[in-house]
């Protein structure tokens, strides 16, 4: 009964989002990936195999039906994540056909829900010469990697923001209601994101932009916050959400439910979803900060066959559903031992996961 009641509630919204005339016709779905460790594992030795043959990672995973790669882009001048850096993975991408569009992190470290560290480079400015270095550095990097080979027009602008951007972060959980943010944070969060897509547009006139938050089980979390940047002038093309349902964060938000909260935040801002990051664990040996992702999704045991199932559902699924343009797995070449070790697409020893028969025959 649950479940009817889930998908009676997803055909609704779908019909009501239908009839919203701001959301494109729909597109074949697009399948890609984030696989920013690409290039330093690489350089360290390692390979990627499929039944056992050492392949390009590149050409391997276009040749399996892989169309996007999202690329990551802090403002550090040099090593992984540079602007450097992210031009020969865009360049690696495009040759092997795959379609490639760069997040902008706007912090020089880590930035996700948990943190949005403000660049050691802009620390001391008054906050109109932040949004101004903001703009500058957006326009400079975007020129930089469109003159390395970057043909495509898409932008992320920040990496999980549910909170805020490039410093303007609650510490202070009690301050993480939509009602606190809309006060505090947002917006001078939503001044710098416009910073950033005036600095991109003045490097690509052609610009398109999404926003990316992990809010996944929180449908009114998720409308505030798009609402309320689109209210203030944000340019919003895609609504970008992370979607990890074996996290437990928020509760076991299972597939149908996702889709019913998609078709919500879709029919209420008029704008496509990009599921911008997900992943389904193989197995429940890890361990590390991901450790306590174990929740298996029913009907899906963290066994490599699960894995492969779940993601062949869950891409069916997307590519069934009316808002959904997109989705992007994190991190499948990242394996070995380490802590993402169960969610990679491939084994410890490099060889390529069943899963990776799920992915063929989505991307347009």
């Amino acid at each position: 009964m649950k479940k009817l009641f889930i998908r009676l509630f997803a055909l609704a919204a779908a019909i009501t989002l239908a009839g919203c005339g701001s959301v494109p016709p729909r597109q074949p779905l697009l399948v890609g990936v984030d696989a920013n460790y690409s290039l330093e594992m690489e350089q360290d030795g390692a390979a990627w195999k499929w039944d056992g043959r050492e392949t390009d990672l590149f050409e391997g995973m276009a040749a399996r039906g892989v169309g996007g790669f999202r690329v990551r882009l802090w403002t550090v001048d040099s090593g992984p994540h540079s602007r450097g850096y992210a031009a020969r993975i865009i360049q690696r991408a495009a040759a092997a056909g795959l379609e490639p569009y760069p997040v902008i992190f706007l912090s020089d470290d880590w930035a996700d829900m948990l943190k949005q560290p403000l660049p050691a480079a802009w620390k001391g400015l008054s906050f109109a010469e932040r949004k101004a270095a903001v703009e500058e550095y957006s326009r400079e990097v975007v020129a930089y990697l469109r003159s390395r080979g970057l043909r495509g027009h898409l932008y992320a602008i920040g990496n999980e923001i549910d909170f805020g951007i490039c410093g303007e972060y609650p510490d202070d959980e009690a301050d993480r209601s939509p009602a606190a943010l809309r006060e505090r944070y947002w917006p001078r969060s939503a001044e710098l994101i416009k910073a950033s897509q005036a600095g991109v547009r003045q490097a690509d006139p052609e610009a398109r932009f999404m926003l990316h938050i992990a809010h996944w089980w929180d449908a009114d979390f998720c409308e505030a916050f798009f609402r309320f940047m689109i209210g203030r002038g944000v340019r919003v093309d895609y609504a970008g959400l992370s979607y990890f349902p074996s996290s437990g964060i928020g509760g076991s938000l299972e597939t149908d439910q996702f889709g019913v909260l998609v078709s919500r935040l879709a029919a209420a801002i008029g704008r496509p979803v990009v599921v911008a990051e997900t992943a389904y664990p193989s197995t429940t040996d890890f361990t590390g900060q991901f450790s306590g992702w174990k929740h298996q999704a029913p009907g899906y045991p963290l066994t490599p066959e699960g894995q492969r199932r779940w993601l062949a559902d869950f891409l069916s699924f997307c590519a069934s559903h009316p808002a959904i343009h997109s989705v992007y797995y994190w991190s499948p070449e990242w394996f070995g031992e380490g802590m993402w070790k169960a969610f990679a697409l491939f084994d410890p020893e490099g060889e390529a996961r069943p899963a990776w028969d799920a992915i063929s025959g989505f991307s347009r």
